[in-house]
């Protein structure tokens, strides 16, 4: 028996008077139904936060995909207004 089942047994048999055997019993299915209901509920809190992990996942994918086109798209347009300066400096 684990530490909260004992204290379980000792409230059972003493407070609410039951007998050795019920007051174990009791303890024992009180403790898994606790611990199944955890479980359970872990289980649910894991597959919900996968979930949203893969959808960020994909979000910063995107996110990366349209950076990577910005930052081109600025660098074409830094290229041209660059060009564009030697140009007018070298046809005057």
């Amino acid at each position: 028996m684990t530490p909260t089942e004992i204290k379980l047994y000792y409230f059972f048999r003493k407070d609410l008077k039951l007998d050795d055997s019920r007051a174990k019993v009791f303890a024992e299915v009180l403790c898994e139904s606790i611990e199944n209901q955890t479980n359970k509920t872990a289980t649910e809190y894991k597959s919900l936060l996968k979930e949203e992990m893969l959808k960020l996942d994909i979000k910063i994918a995107e996110t990366i995909s349209e950076m990577i086109k910005w930052y081109f798209a600025f660098f074409v347009t830094l290229m041209l207004m660059i060009l564009g300066l030697y140009a007018t400096i070298l046809l005057k």
